[in-house]
């Protein structure tokens, strides 16, 4: 009699911990908040960088850009964490109702998931050092640049680390 008592309970575990993926939906909807949230700040960014463009000197100008671009990346770094963090987590999203989704989204491993968030996020920093290296003479301490300098360089040597171990713990019959 133990052991139908023993199955069920493990059938009931097994049960609650495959159920237990859907707690991270209410993560991916909080994001997708956030992202709508960000096109609402890149869209306010635009239309203060274009109402004062034409009394803006060069770095500001070049500066206007950059905080766009910056914007962007983080745009594109949430829908690379919600798309695929929902595949990997969640459930596969059936693409045959969206064949113009990305071919990416259906392709990405979690390790090509943490390659491409440790880029996004590299390139983020190196925007934000190239900014305040440009803001270096007005606003911006010495210390704050080397600190931003220090992130930079932490980030591309965690990146690296990330990549040759993920490199090495690939099956080598996979690679064939």
């Amino acid at each position: 009699m133990a052991a139908p008592h023993r199955a069920g309970l493990s059938r009931l575990i097994v049960g609650l911990v495959l159920a237990s993926r859907w707690a991270m939906v209410p993560f991916f909807l909080g994001l997708i908040v956030g992202l709508g949230l960000l096109v609402v700040a890149f869209f306010i960014q635009l239309w203060q960088f274009a109402v004062g463009l034409f009394g803006m000197n060069g770095t500001e100008v070049i500066m206007g850009v950059l905080t766009l671009m910056d914007l962007a990346l983080v745009g594109g770094l949430l829908v690379i964490v919600i798309q695929s963090g929902y595949e990997n987590f969640v459930e596969k999203i059936d693409r045959k109702g969206a064949p113009e989704s990305p071919a990416w989204m259906t392709s990405i491993s979690f390790s090509g998931l943490k390659l491409k968030l440790f880029a996004s996020l590299m390139a983020i920093t190196a925007i934000t050092l190239l900014k305040a290296l440009m803001r270096l003479e007005i606003a911006v301490s010495e210390t704050q640049v080397k600190w931003l300098v220090v992130a930079s360089v932490i980030f591309i040597i965690a990146y690296a680390v990330l990549a040759l171990t993920d490199r090495l713990s690939r099956n080598p019959v996979e690679d064939e």
